[in-house]
C-alpha cells in the first residue's frame, strides 16, 4: 500500500522485470486522474514549502507517464506551457535533439528526444523537471543532457517517488518507500 497523505492512497503490485529477475512495486499514474491531481497538489505544496518557485522558468516531462503529472502541476502553478521530452523522433519535428539512456523499466537502450521548437522555448531557462519515480536516475541525467545543450538549465528535479539511490541537491520528492 502507498500512502500519500490521507486522500492518496493506492495498493502497487509487485511485479518481477524480465531478464533481471528484480522485483519492484509497479507505480503507473496514467488514467489514474485523482492520483495525477493528488500528486500535483503535494509537489506543489513541497515546491511552496521549500520556497522553490522562484528558481524556475519552466517545467518539463520525460514521456510518457510524466506528462500527465506535468500537466496538472502547470495547471497549479498557472504555468501557460511545458517542455514533453519524448522517446522517438516523430516526423513533425524539425532539427530535434537526441540522447540515448537505459532505464530499468525498459527493455533495450531506448532515446530521449527534444524537439528543435521546444529548445527555442527552453533556450535560456531555468527548467524543474517533473518525473512520476526515480530509481537510478538514468533517464534524469539524458534529460539533464537534452535541456543543456538546449541552452537551458536543469535546476530542480520533482518527484513523486524516490525508489533508488539517486541523489542530487536539486532533488525535491514527495515520497522514498522503505528499501
Amino acid at each position: 500500500m502507498l500512502e500519500l497523505g490521507s486522500d492518496v492512497r493506492r495498493t502497487l503490485p509487485v511485479i518481477t522485470l524480465p531478464g533481471s529477475g528484480k522485483r519492484i512495486a509497479s507505480f503507473v499514474m496514467l488514467g489514474d486522474v485523482g492520483l495525477n491531481e493528488a500528486c500535483a497538489r503535494l509537489l506543489v505544496e513541497r515546491l511552496r514549502e521549500e520556497d522553490l518557485l522562484s528558481r524556475f522558468d519552466m517545467l518539463a516531462a520525460i514521456e510518457a507517464k510524466g506528462i500527465t503529472l506535468v500537466h496538472e502541476t502547470a495547471k497549479r502553478l498557472q504555468h501557460p506551457y511545458f517542455v514533453v521530452i519524448r522517446k522517438s523522433v516523430k516526423k513533425y519535428m524539425v532539427d530535434p535533439l537526441t540522447c540515448p539512456v537505459e532505464s530499468i523499466t525498459s527493455e533495450g537502450r531506448q532515446m530521449l528526444v527534444l524537439d528543435g521548437r521546444d529548445r527555442e522555448r527552453i533556450r535560456n531557462k531555468r527548467i524543474c523537471l517533473i518525473e512520476d519515480v526515480i530509481a537510478t536516475g538514468g533517464s534524469v541525467r539524458a534529460a539533464q543532457g537534452l535541456v543543456e545543450a538546449a541552452g537551458a538549465e536543469l535546476v530542480l528535479i520533482a518527484t513523486v517517488l524516490l525508489k533508488g539511490d539517486f541523489d542530487d541537491p536539486r532533488l525535491v520528492f514527495i515520497h522514498r518507500p522503505p528499501m
